[in-house]
């Protein structure tokens, strides 16, 4: 970070601190600890393309967290070709509105949290902070658990180990370790490593295909025993939950766009961040869909299901896919809760805040391997979550394109109480009102329409089990604000607050 924007943030946020070093102008080489944090991110060092961007979100996607999602659909009874086509038009959905949200990083040269300021406050960076906390713990956790879960089930089928909690956690805290070493070091090593999952991880995947291809029937029917009760709501759950899986990515994108040029063409930055999270999410999802219509039974754990299914020589290798493909996804994660804690606490570093999240993930690892159900606990979490995360992402959307279109002022982003000069995102008290009122109603209207084993809204029944309780959200979310805060547009664009 250059001087000017590192005084700044510090005054803006009344910390007091050491005085700055040389060592934290290093800036985000390869092979060093990057030490940028929130910080707007100066030109000079905005050194990324938009194909970094693409290989960070389809790399990131080539780890058994997100793999095993593609299960879901033949588990719900689908034919394969139902299931394709299910998964390829969620995602195709989620991918699009993920994508329309890469710009506002480039533009204002911060993560999301920061950058969402302009549309709900100085103080309002709190509710994306809070949300891209807790969905990164959750996808963490969910990384380390399966793949410590494929690297367990493969040493039992090659090395006959026992299957047993305690391996399970050590093999999960192995992972946690060494995600948490690239979360640490930070932006650089992490786009490296992704680019490398994308085809090392891409190639696995194609080559088990091949593999198990003489065993595979494209005409698999399903059980005929549909989820939802019938075929097209089974359908809508199943593409619903593929829809879902983007959106949840929403706190995440910007940390990666902050570092594309500001003068990026848009449309390359959004087909760059959305056609990565549709690729890489395709082929991960379709292949565990491909899997699944070869097991006996839907039912079975995809993990064990498919290491019971390969030659020996492959299990090896899904045993490294196991490490190796769980390292970016939790780096990814970790990484990302690391700077939205330091977003509310700029005194301290990114550092100390990512290694608190990889130990809280370590504490959900080892509740969900002794005390609970991981899977369904992890997916019933993320699922009330998603209520919260899709308004936030839609109400940011709506300001960049409706409301500030495109024009920041990203040295007020990083404005607070301690200024004389509150700048042009103060609102009232460092609240966007009408932006906290919109994202609180969509969030309340999703709750309304969601079904999980751990909270069920009362109005669920309505939507028929295709799990639209976020898609609810996210429209109310986003027109509200449109509605209530179009009229005050130009003040706004202008710095005109009207709120103090």
């Amino acid at each position: 970070m250059n001087s000017t924007n590192l005084t700044m943030f510090k005054e803006a946020e009344g910390a007091r601190s050491a005085p700055i070093t040389p060592a934290a102008l290093t800036g985000d080489e390869l092979g060093q600890v990057e030490s940028h944090g929130v910080d707007i991110i100066p030109a000079e060092a905005r050194h990324s393309k938009p194909r970094d961007v693409f290989y960070v979100f389809l790399g990131s996607q080539m780890s058994f967290g997100i793999i095993v999602i593609g299960a879901l659909p033949v588990t719900f009874g689908l034919s394969f070709r139902a299931s394709i086509s299910a998964v390829t038009v969620g995602l195709a959905l989620g991918s699009a509105v993920f994508g329309l949200l890469a710009m506002l990083g480039a533009k204002t040269g911060t993560n999301g949290p920061v950058a969402s300021v302009a549309h709900f406050g100085v103080q309002g960076k709190a509710i994306g902070t809070v949300l891209g906390v807790l969905v990164t713990l959750g996808f963490f956790a969910l990384t380390a658990w399966t793949g410590g879960q494929a690297v367990v089930a493969a040493g039992e089928r090659v090395l006959g180990w026992h299957n047993t909690p305690h391996l399970m956690f050590a093999w999960a805290s192995v992972i946690g370790a060494i995600t948490t070493l690239a979360a640490v070091y930070g932006h650089s090593l992490i786009v490296a490593t992704e680019t490398f999952v994308s085809y090392a991880i891409g190639a696995v995947l194609l080559l088990a295909v091949a593999v198990l291809w003489p065993s595979f029937h494209a005409d698999y029917a399903g059980s005929g025993t549909y989820a939802a009760g019938s075929f097209w709501p089974t359908w809508l759950l199943a593409s619903s939950i593929c829809a879902a899986l983007p959106i949840s990515y929403a706190t995440i994108l910007n940390d990666y766009t902050r570092y594309l040029p500001e003068s990026t063409e848009p449309a390359r930055s959004t087909w760059a961040a959305g056609g990565g999270m549709f690729i890489g999410c395709w082929l991960a999802i379709a292949f565990a869909v491909y899997v699944t219509t070869l097991f006996k039974s839907a039912d079975t754990p995809f993990v064990s299901g498919l290491i019971g299914l390969c030659p020996s020589w492959l299990v090896v290798v899904f045993a490294l896919v196991g490490v190796v493909g769980s390292q970016p996804q939790g780096s990814l994660c970790l990484y990302s809760g690391g700077l939205g804690m330091q977003s509310m606490v700029p005194s301290v570093s990114r550092v100390p805040f990512t290694v608190a999240q990889s130990v809280a993930g370590g504490a959900l690892v080892w509740a969900g391997i002794y005390l609970a159900d991981m899977t369904s606990m992890l997916v019933d979490f993320l699922t009330l979550i998603e209520c919260a995360v899709s308004p936030w992402l839609t109400i940011n959307i709506v300001g960049y394109f409706l409301i500030q279109r495109g024009r920041y002022k990203p040295h007020d982003l990083l404005k607070g109480s301690a200024n004389a000069d509150r700048g042009a995102y103060w609102y009232a008290n460092g609240w966007n009102r009408i932006a906290v009122f919109a994202w609180a109603a969509g969030s309340v209207s999703g709750l309304l329409f969601v079904q999980t084993d751990m909270f069920s809204g009362p109005l669920f029944a309505l939507t028929d089990g295709t799990n639209s309780a976020w898609l609810i959200a996210a429209v109310v979310g986003a027109a509200i604000y449109a509605i209530l805060e179009k009229p005050r547009g130009e003040d706004r664009r202008a710095g005109r607050t009207g709120e103090d």
